[in-house]
């Protein structure tokens, strides 16, 4: 039975931990290893991620490659760009080889956003040797990221 008051200690400790509000000394408190929980929550990046660092880079990584490029236009302060970001990621690790994802920070990249035209975000680009042909604005689900890569990935294999 006195596993059983930990248990219920447990519970909001792991809730708040998932929301990013808990501290070190509480988890201390009740036995939990920071690094293990760290080891937990980390994904392992398989595919290239490319940060782009300016046009000219943009342009090499991007429009000048072989395979199609997933080209995620966010910032820190969207809420729903970090909402979107591991589902990208997760779904570039499991299609490597097949596409690529570019991460364009809009604060740094203002010539890019008018270039591409973008007006919101997050606004995620599919582009093959230079030409983009799929796209989508906003925070969407699951199935319609599928459809986009699944799309990107028909018109790119012809």
């Amino acid at each position: 039975m006195a596993v059983l008051p930990k248990l219920f200690k447990f519970k909001p400790v792991m809730q708040t931990l998932l929301q990013g509000r808990a501290s070190n000394r509480s988890l201390f408190r009740l036995g939990i290893a920071t690094n293990k929980i760290r080891e937990f929550h980390t994904n392992e990046q398989l595919c290239d991620i490319y940060e782009i660092t300016d046009e000219q880079d943009f342009k090499k990584k991007v429009m000048r490659n072989s395979i199609p490029v997933i080209v995620n236009f966010h910032a820190d302060w969207c809420e729903p760009c970090h909402s979107l970001k591991p589902l990208l990621e997760k779904i570039a690790n499991e299609n490597e080889g097949r596409l690529h994802l570019a991460e364009v920070l809009v604060d740094d990249h203002v010539d890019l956003l008018h270039a591409f035209e973008v007006e919101a975000i997050p606004a995620v680009l599919g582009i093959h040797r230079g030409i983009v042909t799929e796209k989508f604005v906003g925070l969407v689900s699951h199935k319609q990221v599928m459809e986009f890569v699944e799309k990107l990935l028909e018109r790119t294999a012809k």
